[in-house]
């Protein structure tokens, strides 16, 4: 590895792409234990973990992205350009975890949807608006884990959940709090989404000013309710 680099990789704050290239081509891996929202703590082995990283141009992430022995954890970065998201997506390592990111553009979307490793990690995004969801649902290597979002309440909410709910793999909602009755339906069209018992969501106003009806819940969501309610007491 570069010797002007430390040893820890994530106390790294800064990178040159030459810099990057070398990690990539030396780092040894290491294990890191990384924290998912609601789902606990995790061991995950061979990692390069840049995570001391709060930007990141696209030069440097496409070196970054010539990792091969692990996953490679960027959990420091808030935000970046699609043209880096770009370069990120070309990671063929086992997962590229983002987990710092509370939000994405659509164009950020787009591009992470070409990811063409294993797993990508999103834990963190407490919002996405209905270009980006779309994106999402598109990309066969998103985990469709959700665990930060905890409403669905802007005007666009029921084209979230529509585009949401075309995802043809797992999509785990399992801290969303408060939605309304319309967004509500939109997304149970995937009818293996995973969400909160009905009774404990705060059903809201329809965030677009439209009129607000009463949620009917239909028969075969309310038994599988009722039967997660059962495990729930079970415990």
């Amino acid at each position: 590895m570069a010797n002007e680099l430390p040893e820890d990789t994530s106390k790294i704050e800064s990178l040159t792409p030459e810099q990057a290239r070398k990690l990539a081509a030396e780092f040894p891996g290491v294990e890191v234990e990384i924290e998912f929202k609601g789902y606990g703590k995790q061991k995950v082995r061979a990692c390069l973990p840049m995570n001391g990283l709060k930007s990141l141009d696209a030069e440097t992430a496409k070196a970054l992205a010539g990792y091969g022995k692990g996953p490679l954890v960027l959990d420091g970065l808030t935000t970046f350009e699609a043209d880096t998201a770009k370069a990120l997506a070309e990671f063929k390592g086992w997962g590229l975890y983002l987990n710092g990111l509370t939000s994405l553009d659509a164009a950020t979307a787009k591009e992470l949807a070409g990811f063409k490793g294993a797993v990508l990690v999103l834990g963190s995004l407490t919002t996405l608006d209905a270009e980006a969801a779309k994106a999402l649902a598109a990309a066969d290597r998103w985990d469709g884990l959700l665990p930060s979002l905890t409403a669905l309440d802007s005007p666009d909410s029921v084209a979230i959940a529509q585009a949401l709910a075309t995802r043809k793999g797992a999509l785990k909602l399992r801290n969303l709090k408060k939605i309304s009755p319309k967004t509500l339906t939109a997304l149970i069209q995937k009818k293996d989404v995973e969400i909160l018992l009905i009774e404990t969501l705060e059903l809201i106003q329809e965030p677009d000013g439209s009129a607000t009806d009463d949620f009917v819940i239909p028969e075969w969501l309310e038994d599988r309710q009722k039967q997660k309610s059962g495990v729930q007491a079970a415990k």
